[in-house]
């Protein structure tokens, strides 16, 4: 039975430091790609404006 109950124990405690892991990761690289996304996007609209009141 105390074999059981620390198996238990264990993935629990895993799953709980995966968890925290995942988050921490998903904290860090989401904005970086937002902000990756917002630069290509304000490059895509300068590249635009420069054709467009080209003389």
């Amino acid at each position: 039975m105390t074999k059981r109950c620390s198996k238990r124990k264990y993935r629990r405690l895993g799953l709980i430091c995966g968890s925290i892991g995942i988050g921490l990761v998903i904290t860090v690289v989401i904005p970086i790609w937002g902000w990756i996304i917002a630069v290509g996007g304000a490059l895509i609209y300068c590249g635009w404006y420069l054709i467009g009141h080209n003389k």
